[in-house]
């Protein structure tokens, strides 16, 4: 099947789920009530036929195949497998770990095969939610700092709301490294109250602080400033919006990792998935893209039809129902404020870089997490 579609959809990035098993329970972590399962030791047949041919047709431009768990390093002989098959130059691989299990044969691997390794990590207070902070342990930073390829992947919530401290904490114990925001906490109802418990009125402030540096970080070409890494995102997803519109284009419904269109989730037995995060099966890698798209869609659909809250909220155009897989609940709701907090500053900073006659479009599509 061809997985190349006009406009809508190119699909970049493919998550390969090795399966849940993780060696830690992070608290705000969708997969914390998954039972360490047993450890798959294979990959199906169609699996392989579908990377072989993302291989073989997108050779001169190949994609990125990211190894996601649970914890990837737990199925570390399925990514020695994947790598040493397919060939270096098959992907972008990429692995992302939270770090804990890292050892020296993993670097020796990662590094001869050019394999980029993102390591989660939310700032000084990352214990509080993952139960270990992994740099502050100076074995693991110089472990991870032999990696050619690697960069730090960041969850906000209540305990990390200053991108300023948390970039000086990261720096202070790796150097310079590249900080990638993923997404604002999406809570689930049972989820701890402190982990969404933001003060709104600080992270305000601290996000203005970015604000007022984006654009002078924007110019001088500085790629990984506290302030763009923070808002990298946002300023990203509003352009995008204005683009769209600018050329008569529908807004994007869908949500903003954009399965199915910008990514796609296959798990080793060749289901695919709505979310990568969760079970979400909408077929199989055989199926052809149009069927598999609609079923997506279909999906997403009747998960958004069941947040009905977000019709209702200013920021809906840029924000897209944060993660329609996730029902609304009052973690939930206070994670919305502090979502509203964040594309409010994205806007002003594109208003202000407009207004200097300065547009972020051209900001590599690559720098924005997923």
């Amino acid at each position: 099947m061809s997985i190349e579609k006009p406009e809508e959809s190119d699909i970049s990035k493919v998550y390969l789920m090795l399966g849940p098993a993780c060696n830690l329970k992070c608290r705000h972590c969708y997969q914390t009530d998954v039972p360490m399962p047993r450890l798959h030791k294979t990959i199906h047949e169609d699996v392989w036929k579908f990377l072989k041919y993302l291989k073989e047709t997108y050779a001169h431009n190949p994609k990125r195949l990211v190894f996601w768990g649970g914890e990837p390093l737990l199925y570390w002989n399925l990514i020695k497998e994947v790598v040493e098959k397919l060939g270096d130059s098959a992907f972008s691989y990429w692995i992302m770990s939270n770090g804990v299990l890292l050892k020296d044969e993993h670097v020796d691997f990662i590094n001869a095969h050019e394999i980029n390794l993102s390591i989660s990590n939310d700032g000084p207070l990352t214990a509080k939610v993952r139960g270990v902070n992994v740099l502050d342990d100076p074995a693991f930073c110089e472990r991870f700092n032999k990696v050619k390829h690697r960069c730090i992947g960041i969850t906000t919530h209540a305990y990390n709301i200053d991108p300023y401290t948390l970039a000086a904490y990261i720096e202070k114990r790796l150097g310079q490294i590249t900080l990638y925001y993923q997404y604002i906490l999406e809570c689930t109802f049972d989820m701890d109250a402190d982990l969404y418990d933001f003060d709104l009125q600080a992270y305000q402030r601290n996000l203005r602080r970015c604000r007022m540096n984006f654009i002078p970080d924007f110019i001088s070409g500085d790629k990984n400033t506290p302030a763009r890494a923070a808002l990298r995102r946002g300023v990203f997803g509003v352009e995008r919006l204005v683009e769209r519109r600018k050329r008569g284009l529908d807004d994007e419904w869908y949500p903003e990792c954009c399965p199915m269109r910008n990514e796609m989730n296959v798990d080793i037995e060749g289901f695919v998935h709505a979310c990568h995060n969760r079970a979400s099966v909408i077929g199989r890698v055989t199926d052809g893209y149009e069927r598999l798209l609609a079923s997506n869609d279909d999906y997403f659909r009747k998960a958004i039809a069941m947040k009905t809250e977000c019709l209702f909220c200013e920021i809906n155009d840029l924000c897209r129902h944060g993660c329609p897989l996730n029902p609304m609940s009052e973690g939930q709701r206070r994670c919305c404020e502090a979502e509203k907090v964040y594309w409010q500053e994205a806007m002003k900073t594109v208003l202000d870089g407009h207004m200097q006659g300065v547009t972020f479009l051209n900001q590599n599509r690559r720098d924005v997490a997923r």
